[in-house]
């Protein structure tokens, strides 16, 4: 009789109970997340409200963009020094007065500063948030718990976005008390509830490989480094839906209203395929279904050259990018968890959180180098090519993994030959 050599899958988890302080913190994170109404506009406020050239505006935009890459570094620094509570606290804290002080400022170089703040803060409270899911959930559950999170954060995103599109005609000053009220209480929740009072892990996950722990682990830790790597590369292209996207829609013509339209469907989309793909993301190995979320990227991104002048198709290319990211943020969490010694997550997560400000920075310079070496389809062809990488990459990646499956590495990311 022949033998049967398909893939195991995972068995069918148990369902997903959570303490009441995972709810809370995520609760607590969907309420920040939902008023994350400066940044989108802040540009548009500094031009038409402020009077400033596109020019100006483009420094305090790059302001912004330094100090998220490396706020949430620091952010994680100080989640594994002083606490995960406290650098809520202080973070937030810090975010919302930045926030009500920003109106008040009408000179180029106290907005470059205060962009550079907000930039360093807007985001810090994430490597806190992912190491505190860390604690406080059990190992076999983080993958689920990560993805409940991704999906409720980006409901407040959601709610951001409409919240932004309502007021900023008419009371754009107001986006700025909306940020620091929905920090603000955050905040208060925390403080309230208690949150991340418990106690902390300090034992470090040990590593034959890797006897050190903090950033002396993760700067010695080439699996970790290599896949911050990948995640750059990741979000290289998944970027162009914020600077290439809009320059090309434009191009071929296509109202300013057309790029909201496709926001709309990026948002109603990551809400309806995440729980759709959970059943299948929980029985697959998470660096495979990041791999699968980086080549379906790409392919969304390839999709916007069939698309053009043509709202219906940029919309159906949307649709396949918007898959590939609930696939690839589905996943990557868990593999960053299950890479970091317990007494460096904030660190790892910081250090991973900061490749999203460094693709802010290099995301545009790729598309507009791009836009003028041969027009947008240079620009989608690159972004198809950056998917590809990274998905040739995690493959490869967990190809390594495999190849040594006594590793503490391989056994923690469930990669042991015979899985998918």
């Amino acid at each position: 009789m022949a033998r049967n050599n398909r893939p195991t899958l995972k068995p069918h988890p148990a369902p997903l109970q959570m303490s009441a302080a995972y709810w809370t913190l995520v609760a607590g994170f969907t309420i920040c997340r939902s008023g994350c109404v400066v940044v989108p506009f802040l540009s548009l406020y500094l031009v038409r409200q402020q009077h400033f050239s596109a020019a100006d505006a483009a420094q305090v935009s790059a302001a912004f963009g330094a100090g998220w890459a490396i706020g949430p570094a620091i952010a994680g620094w100080l989640a594994d020094r002083i606490g995960r509570r406290r650098t809520l606290l202080v973070t937030l804290s810090a975010v919302t007065t930045v926030y009500l002080l920003l109106p008040a400022l009408h000179t180029l170089a106290a907005l470059i500063a205060a962009a550079f703040a907000v930039g360093l803060l807007f985001d810090a409270p994430r490597p806190a948030v992912l190491a505190l899911v860390a604690d406080l959930v059990p190992e076999d559950a983080r993958g689920r718990a990560y993805a409940r999170l991704y999906w409720a954060s980006n409901i407040g995103a959601g709610v951001a976005g409409s919240v932004g599109t309502v007021i900023a005609d008419r009371h754009m000053t107001a986006l700025f008390y909306v940020a620091a009220a929905s920090n603000l209480a955050f905040a208060v929740t925390v403080l309230i509830r208690r949150i991340g009072t418990g106690p902390r892990p300090t034992a470090p996950r040990k590593r034959p490989d890797s006897p050190a722990t903090g950033y002396q682990a993760l700067l010695r830790d080439r699996r970790f480094l290599v896949l911050t790597g990948l995640t750059l590369l990741y979000l290289c292209s998944y970027q162009q839906v914020l600077f290439g996207l809009p320059v090309a829609m434009v191009h071929d013509g296509l109202k300013p209203s057309a790029y909201g339209i496709i926001s709309l469907i990026n948002a109603i989309g990551v809400v309806a395929f995440q729980p759709l793909l959970q059943p299948w993301i929980d029985r697959r190995t998470p660096l495979v279904v990041c791999a699968t979320g980086a080549i379906t990227l790409g392919l969304g991104m390839g999709g916007n050259l069939g698309a053009r002048q043509s709202l219906i198709g940029y919309g159906l290319a949307a649709a396949i990018w918007t898959l590939g990211e609930v696939l690839f943020y589905s996943s990557i969490m868990t593999v960053v968890e299950r890479l970091a010694p317990a007494d460096a997550r904030g660190r790892y997560t910081g250090i991973w959180a900061s490749t999203m400000g460094i693709s802010a920075l290099i995301a545009p310079l790729i598309s507009s180098a791009a836009l003028d070496a041969g027009g947008p389809e240079l620009m989608w062809a690159t972004s198809l090519t950056l998917g590809a990488l990274g998905a040739a990459g995690l493959l490869a990646l967990k190809q390594r993994i495999d190849t040594n499956p006594t590793a503490p590495d391989a056994v923690d990311l469930g990669l042991a030959p015979g899985r998918t």
